[in-house]
């Protein structure tokens, strides 16, 4: 237990003097700060022009004081520039004086939120809420512009600073040091102006949040006591926004009309069209702002019309919340063009040169510098009016989906998604991306032109599949000419398809020295191989020299079988399985060897020889009887019978040649089918005992070896 006593005792001690520090150091007076000493400033100088207005105010006074007293020890040269600096440091001090005195400003409260708002008081709510946003953005400037000060003052009081180190003792050093109290001075000034408004833009922003918030909650609690004869009026109201409407037309083709056939071969005659065209731009925006005031007493009287359970319409109500959305977009594009505009004109008057002008020329110019503004104007009107329109628009969507139920009011979302699709891809169809002559050529026509070629591509692919579907049931020699047929097909209908595409779009083919032109031109250069493998392909399908299925030979050795004829080359599979393609300008110019074109059987020759004084009917026999023994070789077909020639007395063995009709697949494999018979007959002749020779040599020496 005494351990426990002693440190609760000990911690007691602790505290009790810790107490009775904190009072001694309560009691205990701050000393007052020094004056800075200009020949010699210490480390902490600036804290002296530190505190509240009262307590610097005092040492503000006293240091100017004594500051104007130690100027008459300077040089004569010196006190002049001295009285200046330290004149700009005095109105420096007390502007700073000013501005720590300026009182802090209330924060703007909203009044407390009612039970239930009308769409009065919520359009009320919404311009109150711009204010604020505006309001606050403003602020926002004028923060920034602030921190640019600052940055500009630190860095004139670092380079005074710098000067006060580098100064010599003297006067020079006294004034390098006013000079940097005037610098740090004007620091202190911005750093407080700066304070100042980031405390006013924190409020300012503070406002604007409340306010778009209760803008919501407005929204939410939105209730109306309007009774029939209220929606009457809004009917009435709707009728005479219309009226308004037509009226701005008017107003509109009659300033289009005013803005056409003036006369512009003179200065003044320019400027009557620019302030006609300025006016006929204040018309569309008269227009707009009419429409929009239409589309807000429609909203009114729809959102009134649901209220009131009044059994509104849904698909009207669905295409009127569309069209709204899509004249909001259509004025959001070209609300920024107007004020662009607008602005251009307004900077072109202000900048013209009036002097030697005449009173008309005057006139025109306070004509068109009073248009510019009051379109302007109407331009921020319009905003202000668009942004009321979204508000609305937002109010009879949640009334709607309200009155509707949550499933109707989804479905109806998803209706509008699709329709506003639709909409957006409509809109890029109508886009002019290039023009081909006087004809634009759209999005829509480049679309066309795709559908176009793809169907054509398709019916290519349906007419060919269906001659191979005919061909796979005829003979070989009708089979190619179903080929032939399938190819021309398919280039007829793709070179139709291309016509109608490009004419469906405005080109013109009646004019074929412009095509034929073209067309020159692009073979002269770089067309001109394309053309004449093209031109070829063309050739071999109508001459049937070559053809799908025939075992050819080039020039260059290649061998294989035709498994295509396309449009710039031939598609040749070798006996290796290797496809390799060629242009068909080389079966056209060079020489072909095609082994299957009238037959596919033919003959080969195969040469060999045995020793002399062998059996030559003994011979026969065995390459006779070595021939049934391969599976190429072609049996019952009278006149195509295998046979053996004598054709030489070579130098060491009797040389034979073996003549065999062999069949297709003995055709298209020329190498394998003479190693087949090469190695039978090897069977066959050692089978019978005749000798295959091998060169003989003898050899001679000569006499006059030395002898050993």
């Amino acid at each position: 237990m005494m351990p426990a006593t002693s440190t609760r005792i000990a911690v007691l001690l602790l505290c009790a003097i810790a107490a009775v520090n904190g009072r001694a150091q309560e009691t205990e007076v701050s000393p007052e700060p020094t004056a800075p000493n200009l020949g010699s400033l210490q480390t902490n100088w600036w804290a002296y022009f530190e505190g509240n207005y009262t307590e610097v105010e005092p040492r503000v006074n006293a240091f100017l004081e004594a500051a104007g007293v130690q100027i008459a020890d300077l040089a004569p040269q010196n006190q002049g520039i001295a009285q200046s600096i330290l004149d700009a440091v005095g109105d420096n001090l007390n502007a700073l004086l000013a501005l720590r005195d300026e009182p802090e400003l209330t924060p703007q409260e909203l009044p407390p939120a009612a039970a239930s708002y009308s769409i009065e008081d919520l359009l009320g709510l919404a311009a109150t809420a711009r204010e604020a946003r505006g309001s606050a953005a403003q602020e926002r400037l004028e923060v920034e512009r602030e921190e640019r000060i600052l940055a500009g003052t630190n860095r004139r009081r670092d380079a005074a600073f710098k000067d006060y180190l580098d100064a010599a003792a003297g006067d020079e050093s006294w004034l390098a040091a006013l000079r940097l109290l005037r610098a740090r001075s004007a620091q202190a000034i911005s750093e407080r102006r700066l304070e100042l408004l980031t405390n006013s833009f924190d409020r300012a922003t503070a406002y604007a949040e409340a306010t778009v918030a209760r803008v919501e909650l407005a929204s939410d609690r939105l209730a109306t006591t309007a009774d029939e004869a209220a929606l009457d009026e809004l009917v009435k109201r709707v009728d005479d926004a219309q009226r308004r409407v037509e009226s701005a037309r008017e107003e509109l083709r009659a300033a289009q009309i005013a803005a056409s056939g003036l006369n512009l071969e003179t200065a003044q005659g320019r400027s009557q069209q620019r302030l006609q065209q300025q006016r006929l731009l204040s018309a569309e925006i008269r227009l707009a702002l009419d429409e929009v005031a239409l589309a807000h007493a429609q909203a009114q009287r729809w959102w009134t019309e649901l209220t009131l359970n009044k059994g509104a319409e849904a698909d009207a109500l669905a295409d009127q919340a569309l069209a709204w959305s899509e004249f909001v977009r259509e004025l959001g594009q070209r609300a920024p063009v107007w004020k662009r505009d607008t602005e251009d004109e307004l900077l072109a008057v202000q900048s013209a040169n009036r002097d030697g002008l005449d009173r008309e020329s005057r006139r025109l110019l306070d004509q068109r510098l009073g248009t510019a503004q009051e379109t302007l104007a109407q331009v921020g009107e319009l905003d202000t009016e668009v942004a009321d329109l979204e508000l609305l628009m937002l109010v009879v969507d949640n009334a709607a989906a309200e009155y509707a139920g949550a499933l109707k009011s989804w479905l109806a979302a998803i209706s509008r998604s699709l329709k506003t699709a639709y909409i957006r891809a409509s809109d890029l169809t109508d886009l002019t991306l290039f023009s081909i002559g006087e004809t634009p050529v759209t999005g829509g026509d480049i679309l066309r032109i795709l559908v176009i070629l793809a169907v054509a591509l398709l019916l290519s692919r349906g007419v060919q599949h269906a001659i191979r579907r005919v061909r796979a049931t005829e003979s070989s020699g009708t089979q190619a000419s179903l080929y032939t047929v399938g190819r021309l097909t398919h280039y007829t209908i793709i070179i139709l398809a291309v016509v109608i595409a490009l004419s469906s779009v405005g080109l013109d083919f009646g004019n074929l020295a412009l095509v034929a032109g073209a067309l020159s031109v692009g073979i002269g250069f770089g067309l001109q191989s394309i053309v004449n493998n093209f031109v070829s392909g063309l050739i071999i399908l109508f001459e049937h020299s070559l053809r799908v299925g025939d075992y050819i030979e080039l020039d260059t050795g290649l061998t294989g079988t035709v498994k295509a004829i396309n449009v710039r080359s031939t598609l040749i599979n070798t006996n290796d399985n290797i496809d390799i393609v060629v242009p068909n300008s080389e079966f056209v110019t060079a020489r072909l060897t095609n082994w299957t074109l009238g037959e596919r059987t033919l003959r080969v020759r195969i040469p060999f020889g045995v020793a002399y004084g062998s059996d030559k009917e003994l011979v026969k026999k065995a390459a006779l009887e070595a021939v049934t023994d391969v599976p190429y070789t072609l049996t019952n077909m009278k006149g195509r019978e295998p046979d053996v020639w004598l054709v030489e007395f070579g130098d060491n063995s009797l040389n034979f040649l073996l003549l065999v009709w062999v069949n297709r697949q003995g055709a298209r494999r020329p190498t394998r089918t003479r190693a087949a018979y090469l190695w039978a007959l090897e069977d066959k002749l050692s089978e019978y005992g005749i000798e295959i020779p091998f060169p003989q040599r003898d050899l001679h020496l000569r006499s006059g070896w030395p002898e050993r």
